[in-house]
């Protein structure tokens, strides 16, 4: 999930780098991309193939980040080096570096200055190592067209970018540079609530995640039946919360059914936040081809998301993360209370060897949260604690 940070000055010839100019590649005409770029959908989240200082990496696309930054381990290992700090804040980034060249597709930046995140806690909870984020400061360049089925981004020239589809519409609200969209909420029993939902394409799992300011303003506690668990994972650490299914989310023309929601339980980084009212996760599009016009304040939806609801919550009561060398120990970070792990006595720290006999290290983190999303399955586990071997059934079955 991006946070938005307030830049600090660049010089003039960072400041350069922020334009069209910045990036190499052909002069397009009218709805020709600058560049199409194929993405990996890992974990419900946009990885884009990207060649750092000349070194081939994958990186997250992320509308939801102010800042595009680097995991400052990494970026020690490939002999990036920290500047001076900043001079105003730059949220979690404790330092900024200059990067010579960073490459997306046919696109190149030079020369420019990055936030060193530390991102070793989302690579955890994601189960893959996160290099850095491409973040808002260079996406608002563009008019971008992501389509979710093919599995690929295409840029165009933001003030050449004109648009001749049947989809819906989606404005930007007036008081953000960040695709922050107008939405309604709806509770059973209740009117529609406006919110502000910042478009964030680094946000998978849950549909929404509302912040605590407007959580505790609506009332939204007393939504029922509600999960008491962490809700994700920020550039600052686990936000904890309760998740809920909520009536319907509206957007425009698009309406999404019985969304999945973290509610902010916390006054703590972005979950505290008051110029926004939340996020809108990105795996509410998956199917669609969503396109994000800066220049035109809008963001773009076709065809609009069927009638199923998506963004579908863990069924057996497990969180897990990864840990240890290359992530490959798949581990038991929390159990959801009354759920079917937490009847068969998994405990937190326990770690997950098998999967119906399939060695989940075979796989990845996302293949084993696939596997626990199927309403009504039996699957038979292999855990290690300690020195024991603990073998269970769970039949799943949904919590929300």
């Amino acid at each position: 999930m991006g946070l938005r940070t307030t830049a600090p000055p660049r010089s003039a010839a960072l400041a350069a780098c922020l334009s069209l100019a910045c990036w190499h590649g052909p002069t397009p005409p009218p709805l020709v991309p600058v560049a199409v770029v194929p993405f990996d959908a890992y974990g419900g989240a946009i990885y884009v193939p990207a060649v750092i200082n000349g070194d081939s990496t994958w990186l997250m696309f992320d509308t939801g980040l102010s800042r595009t930054g680097l995991d400052r381990d990494w970026a020690r290992t490939m002999g990036i080096v920290p500047g001076p700090a900043p001079a105003a804040p730059v949220g979690p980034a404790a330092s900024t570096a200059v990067v010579d060249t960073i490459r997306v597709g046919e696109l190149t930046l030079v020369n420019y200055q990055v936030a060193l995140y530390p991102l070793n806690g989302l690579s955890e909870a994601s189960g893959r190592l996160q290099v850095g984020l491409v973040g808002h400061d260079v996406l608002q360049h563009y008019a971008l067209e992501i389509d979710y089925r093919q599995r690929r981004v295409g840029f165009f020239d933001a003030a050449r970018y004109r648009y001749k589809g049947t989809g819906v519409t989606v404005r930007f609200t007036a008081d953000a540079d960040l695709p922050l969209l107008r939405a309604q909420v709806k509770v059973r029993g209740r009117r529609p609530i406006p919110a502000r939902l910042l478009l964030d394409t680094g946000a998978s799992g849950l549909c929404l995640i509302l912040t605590t300011p407007f959580a505790e303003q609506h009332g939204l506690s007393r939504v029922a039946p509600a999960i008491e668990a962490p809700i994700g994972t920020g550039l600052v650490g686990d936000l904890h919360g309760t998740i809920v299914r909520l009536q319907e989310l509206r957007l425009d023309g698009v309406k999404v059914p019985s969304p999945t929601t973290g509610l902010g339980g916390e006054y703590k980084g972005f979950l505290a936040r008051t110029d926004i009212d939340g996020v809108i996760g990105n795996s509410v599009f998956e199917g669609s081809r969503l396109i994000v016009d800066y220049a035109g304040r809008r963001a773009i939806v076709e065809p609009r998301p069927g009638d199923s609801s998506p963004c579908d919550f863990d069924m057996s009561g497990l969180r897990l993360a990864a840990r240890g060398p290359g992530l490959r120990h798949i581990m038991v970070d929390y159990v959801v209370p009354r759920s079917p792990s937490a009847e068969a006595g998994i405990a937190v720290g326990d770690e997950l060897l098998l999967i119906d006999g399939r060695g989940v290290a075979e796989g990845d983190l996302s293949d084993a949260r696939k596997a626990l999303r199927v309403d009504g399955a039996v699957r038979r586990l292999v855990l290690r604690r300690d020195a024991d071997t603990i073998r269970v059934a769970l039949k799943l079955r949904r919590l929300l």
